[in-house]
């Protein structure tokens, strides 16, 4: 089995089918999906069913409601060389598996491959995060070059570095950083990453409002993970500088919702790079 596509879920049942429809029209066809189930119910059952003669499934139910907990359920049950983890309302361009295959063929030492984000449309997302061109990933550039939806990893890599940090990510009090927490600790073992600008998942954007809610949590991941991994203070700086910018920035245009995303950004940050150790932390 070449791939293994690891997929927690919770609440989402339209979009599950739309992966899956995805999945069906992949150029690459070594590959299994191990769905983690969070649900307290049978809604996705029918789902499924509509998709077991095309695909192979398994289909995981899990009473623990935390990303990361399912993530690494499932990576216990892949059998495939390449594991990744898209999310429940993703949809994958029919070339990914391909581009991924011939990459991971081509370049033997490379132990893990991101890409970037398009919206449905075909667009470019809101988020001015990504790189415009393919690089190494660093300490420097894994924060602008890595998302966990469109993140392949090596299955071996990534059991040796002991799979996600369960206290981090959507569940937790720090509700992400995961995936870059999960590559510092990659490149810090010796493993090397790489970045291809045109390697695109399909994710949508969300809503600003529902972004300017999780940006005191998702700022407490970032800050959480760059004390974990000890980046170095330049780092820690900018990332705590750049949110500064951006609320005075809008608020001069009298955009005082996007501006309070960034102050709340910022003190996620700056809480989260305070914080003690979790005593549980990978």
């Amino acid at each position: 089995m070449r791939f293994s596509l690891i997929v927690p879920t919770l609440g989402r049942t339209d979009e599950v089918r739309c992966l899956l429809r995805s999945l069906t029209m992949q150029a690459v066809r070594s590959f299994e999906i191990i769905v983690v189930d969070q649900n307290d119910d049978n809604r996705l059952d029918p789902v499924i069913a509509e998709f077991t003669d095309h695909l192979r499934i398994l289909h995981l139910r899990s009473a623990v409601r935390l990303c990361n907990h399912a993530r690494n359920l499932g990576a216990r049950h892949a059998t495939g060389d390449i594991i990744t983890f898209p999310d429940d309302d993703c949809e994958y361009t029919q070339d990914v598996l391909m581009q991924v295959d011939q990459f991971f063929r081509n370049d033997p030492g490379t132990g893990f491959l991101t890409g970037s984000v398009i919206l449905p449309g075909g667009t470019s997302g809101r988020s001015g995060r990504w790189l415009r061109h393919d690089s190494a990933i660093d300490s420097q550039t894994v924060w602008t070059c890595l998302i966990e939806f469109n993140l392949f990893i090596r299955r071996p890599l990534f059991e040796i570095v002991g799979g996600f940090d369960e206290t981090l990510g959507p569940g937790t009090r720090f509700g992400s950083g995961e995936g870059q927490d999960l590559a510092l600790r990659m490149l810090s073992g010796g493993a090397s990453g790489r970045y291809i600008h045109r390697l695109r998942i399909i994710h949508p954007d969300k809503p600003v409002a529902l972004n300017v809610s999780r940006a005191f949590p998702y700022g407490l991941g970032m800050g959480r993970v760059m004390r974990k991994n000890r980046c170095d203070g330049a780092t820690v700086a900018r990332f705590l500088l750049r949110p500064i910018g951006g609320a005075l920035v809008n608020f001069a245009k009298f955009d005082f919702l996007i501006g309070r995303y960034y102050v709340m950004t910022f003190f996620g940050r700056l809480a989260g790079y305070r914080s003690p150790s979790p005593a549980t932390a990978t």
